[in-house]
């Protein structure tokens, strides 16, 4: 019989030292981003469409296509998070997310719809994909068993933060510079959140809790 290797245990305190505080940091980042796309653009789609011109059915039925997308987005993070790996799922969604983003801004709800709406299901879903592996999947993994909890209430706490901030922010931004301006904060956010996966995160695919723990990348 194998006995394993004693392994020291983790405490809180560690969390301020590497490589646990870029985890904790990268944590934190990434539900700020995911949470101010969802409650800072998402949920406001159809004050957007209304504001650009679009009657109240319009924009109901715009609306209704992007919510489709959601769900797709969801099942296709589901899929990609073993297929490909939560990180490279991540940083290719937040691509997409920019690529899309700058598209989508350059567009007036008033345009083809097809166009419109076509772009902009492009969008929601790769904000759904990163929906479903930051909360579901990637985030949790992030830190070892003694301090998974404590840690992921750090990460989510500030995540719902900016859920209190941002429509203020969005709707300061919607005032002064349309929805542009909006996307163009979701686009900094995403570019952000990027170089952090890329720099400091892990890839648990296929890999224990226990050998995730002790992981460089």
């Amino acid at each position: 019989m194998v006995v394993p290797t004693a392994v020291p245990q983790v405490t809180a305190m560690d969390m301020l030292k590497p490589p646990l505080l870029q985890r904790l940091l990268v944590g934190c980042w990434v539900l700020i981003t995911i949470n101010t796309l969802i409650f800072g653009f998402v949920l406001f789609l159809p004050q957007f469409f209304l504001r650009q011109g679009l009657t109240i059915a319009n924009s109901l039925a715009y609306t209704l296509v992007l919510s489709i997308a959601s769900l797709v987005g969801c099942a296709v993070g589901a899929y990609v998070s073993d297929a490909i790996g939560r990180r490279w799922s991540i940083i290719g969604a937040s691509v997409v997310t920019i690529v899309a983003g700058f598209i989508y801004a350059r567009f007036h709800a008033g345009d083809d719809p097809a166009i419109v709406l076509s772009v902009g299901f492009v969008l929601i879903v790769a904000i759904y994909v990163q929906t479903a592996l930051l909360f579901g999947v990637y985030t949790p993994e992030l830190f070892p068993t003694e301090i998974r909890l404590r840690a992921n209430g750090i990460c989510n706490t500030l995540g719902r933060g900016a859920t209190v901030v941002s429509p203020f922010i969005v709707g300061a931004l919607m005032a002064s510079y349309q929805l542009p301006g909006v996307l163009w904060l979701m686009i900094g956010l995403v570019v952000v959140q990027i170089v952090v996966v890329w720099a400091w995160g892990v890839e648990p695919r296929n890999r224990g809790l226990e050998e995730v723990a002790t992981a460089k990348a």
